[in-house]
């Protein structure tokens, strides 16, 4: 694969698997990223937690219940814990005894075979939180993906750390609902090279002054044909689908 700037230079369009093949597995699961692979998704977006006893895994909510059989809060939960629920359940029976993966499992089943949008979840601004980040960090570059990840966070103060300790690393500031700033102010305030907002909240004039800036625009969550056909129309440079299954193929036929 080359890397992720190289990709992003020849393709005018990126399309990511939202948490993996979501709309049709249950979400950051090994499940649902087989399945945003076999749809042709160039990209797979994944979240990252940490455990009480500070591993990291694919794992969206800070709390349990809305996505496994147990209860209370990821980060007081030992990986061991984790391990044992069911995460796939909720979802579909089909899809019993799906478990929480832990992170360099999945980015070892991508590696070499899509890019990845890391989101870093908001976090606490202490120094066990910046230790975690640098972890994160090393594992990428042990395994060598270091050149081939995108990071993005709604949290502005994370996106900033990432980018003082590995400057070259692309980096996707999320909008935070209720932030006032202009898409430019953003980007300049955290040194994220692009803007991510929900399709809801694009519009002509986003559009307009980011390319009058010059800030490549990505949008979340883009599921339908008409959706694809009015972001691609409006310009932005790359989507999340929880649809890949669907949309891969719709933005070939355009």
């Amino acid at each position: 694969m080359i890397p992720f700037r190289e990709f992003v230079e020849q393709n005018s369009f990126i399309i990511c698997a939202h948490r993996g093949a979501s709309g049709i597995a249950p979400e950051n699961t090994v499940a649902a990223v087989r399945l945003a692979l076999e749809s042709g998704a160039p990209m797979i977006e994944i979240d990252v937690q940490y455990t009480r006893d500070h591993q990291m895994v694919v794992f969206h909510d800070d709390t349990m219940e809305r996505t496994t059989n147990g209860v209370g809060a990821i980060n007081q939960k030992s990986l061991e814990e984790i391990q044992g629920l069911d995460a796939g359940s909720w979802f579909s029976p089909s899809f019993a005894g799906e478990r929480i993966p832990k992170l360099v499992d999945v980015l070892e089943l991508i590696r070499g075979r899509a890019y990845v949008n890391l989101e870093i979840k908001p976090r606490p601004d202490t120094e066990e939180a910046q230790k975690e980040t640098l972890e994160l960090i090393e594992l990428l570059r042990s395994m060598s993906m270091l050149d081939t990840c995108l990071f993005s966070s709604f949290d502005h103060r994370a996106i900033r750390h990432v980018r003082a300790l590995m400057p070259d690393l692309p980096m996707l500031a999320l909008n935070v609902p209720g932030d006032t700033r202009s898409p430019d102010q953003v980007v300049a305030d955290c040194g994220a090279d692009v803007f991510g907002c929900s399709v809801e909240e694009l519009n002509e004039d986003m559009m307009a002054l980011c390319r009058q800036k010059g800030i490549p625009v990505a949008v979340y969550t883009v599921n339908t044909a008409d959706e694809l056909n009015y972001v691609v129309a409006m310009g932005v440079r790359g989507i999340v689908t929880n649809m890949s299954h669907i949309i891969v193929p719709a933005y070939e036929a355009l």
